[in-house]
């Protein structure tokens, strides 16, 4: 049950993050400052310009789990070197309140694991991320986020590939995010706003 649309929920709740993103609180103990696009983030980084990220469900799991394919979820994500530290992770639902971040590279150079503790509304979210290829061209993965409490809105394994198109448009900036729906946000603007709104409310405790 808990792979039934999950890639429609993966497209709801990337778009219900963003447009909530005011109502998100800080990571404990930082300031406003610290957090958005972190120069000194330890995530690899892929090329700047305009990258297209296709998202699904694991066919295997599905299958497994007795159900068809579903179709894939694509967005189209604008970056920068500034910008990429919250730009690619932000696939993964609930990634605007997040700490215990861990990056291990995997043996002979194979990419990245990648893990992570976030909080939606005070209700904490697992994500688990491995990441394969250049960077630079191309390249693919897998992710899962499960939600200890609430068992029901976990995503299931899911699959992704990202290609670079190319430079950004004249019209685009980075941080800003095509969902499948074709609604732009701007991942990094949302994040600083969730993060100043957030900050200004003391005592806030996971």
């Amino acid at each position: 049950m808990q792979y039934r649309n999950s890639v429609l929920a993966l497209c709801v709740a990337l778009t219900a993050a963003h447009s909530a993103a005011h109502e998100s609180a800080p990571i404990a103990g930082q300031s406003a400052k610290a957090q958005p696009a972190a120069k000194k983030s330890s995530l690899p980084a892929r090329k700047s310009g305009l990258w297209e990220v296709t998202v699904r469900s694991d066919d295997l799991v599905l299958k497994r789990a007795g159900q068809a394919p579903q179709r894939p979820l694509t967005v189209r994500q604008c970056t920068s070197a500034e910008a990429e530290p919250v730009m690619l992770t932000s696939i993964m639902p609930g990634q605007d309140d997040c700490h215990d971040l861990k990056v291990e590279r995997r043996p002979k150079g194979a990419g990245y694991s990648i893990t992570t503790v976030c909080y939606v509304h005070e209700n904490r979210l697992n994500a688990q991320m491995e990441l394969l290829g250049d960077l630079q061209s191309a390249y693919s993965g897998t992710y899962k986020v499960t939600y200890p409490k609430t068992p029901l809105h976990n995503t299931g394994r899911m699959v992704f590939e990202g290609r670079w198109l190319g430079a950004c448009s004249a019209s685009q900036k980075p941080g800003d995010m095509v969902l499948p729906n074709g609604v732009t946000v701007n991942v990094v603007d949302d994040r600083k706003r969730a993060e100043h709104h957030g900050h200004s409310h003391e005592g806030h405790k996971h």
